[in-house]
C-alpha cells in the first residue's frame, strides 16, 4: 500500500512532541490551504482514509518518533476535523502540471511579475524548467480558487527574476484574473505590472 500522504503529514510531524488537538487543526488547514502534492483535499482524504483502512503499513516509519497506534488516532482525527470544515473550499492555488504547456507559452501575457529570492518566494520557489523547452523556461501552471488558470513564466537563473503572468484564451478580463491571483497568492501588488494589451486587428 502506498502511503505518500500519510508520509507527507508525518514529515510534518516529525519534531512534535504531542500529536495533540492543535496539530490535528494545523495539519487540516495544510491540507486546505496547501495542499500535499498538489493533490485535491478529496485525494487526500482519500489517502488517510486508505491508510486507516490498511490492516498493516508496508512502509518502514521508523524514523519518526511516534507509534503506530498514535498515529492512526491521530489520523482518525484529522479525518473528523477534516469533516467538520465541510463544505470544503478550493485552496488558494494549485499546481496542474505542463500537460498544456505550449498552450501558455503561446499564450495572452496579462502582467510582468518581479520575483523574489526562491527561499522568500513560495512560487518562486516552485517554478521548476520544463522538461522538452527548447528555451529552457521555467513555468509554473496554476488554478486559483477563483476558478482562473493561469502560468508563471521566468527565464533560466541566475537571471530569472522577471516573470510573466500568462493565460490560454478564452479567459476574464485581464484586470481581473490579475486581482484573482494577487488575491490567492498574496502576491505583493506593487510586483505586479500588468502587461499592454494590444487592440486586435
Amino acid at each position: 500500500m502506498h502511503l505518500g500522504v500519510v508520509v507527507a503529514i508525518l514529515y510534518c510531524l516529525q519534531f512534535s512532541r504531542e500529536l495533540s488537538d492543535e496539530e490535528v487543526e494545523r495539519i487540516a488547514r495544510m491540507i486546505l490551504e496547501r495542499p500535499i502534492y498538489d493533490l485535491t483535499v478529496e485525494e487526500q482524504y482519500a489517502g488517510i482514509e486508505a491508510a486507516l483502512a490498511a490492516v498493516a503499513w508496508e512502509e518502514d516509519l521508523s524514523w519518526q518518533p511516534h507509534a503506530e497506534p498514535s498515529i492512526r488516532d491521530f489520523l482518525r482525527r484529522l479525518l473528523e476535523r477534516l469533516d467538520a470544515l465541510r463544505p470544503w473550499q478550493e485552496p488558494p492555488f494549485r499546481s496542474l502540471g505542463f500537460g498544456r504547456w505550449e498552450e501558455y507559452k503561446r499564450g495572452v501575457r496579462l502582467a510582468h511579475v518581479r520575483l523574489y529570492s526562491p527561499s522568500q518566494d513560495q512560487l518562486h520557489a516552485r517554478l521548476r524548467t520544463v522538461p522538452g523547452d527548447e528555451d529552457r523556461l521555467r513555468g509554473l501552471v496554476l488554478r486559483l480558487r477563483s476558478g482562473d488558470e493561469v502560468a508563471l513564466v521566468a527565464p533560466p537563473l541566475p537571471n530569472g527574476y522577471d516573470a510573466v503572468l500568462m493565460a490560454v484564451a478564452p479567459h476574464r478580463p485581464a484586470a481581473r484574473v490579475i486581482e484573482a491571483f494577487l488575491t490567492h497568492t498574496r502576491y505583493a501588488r506593487e510586483r505586479v505590472s500588468p502587461a499592454v494589451q494590444r487592440p486586435l486587428g
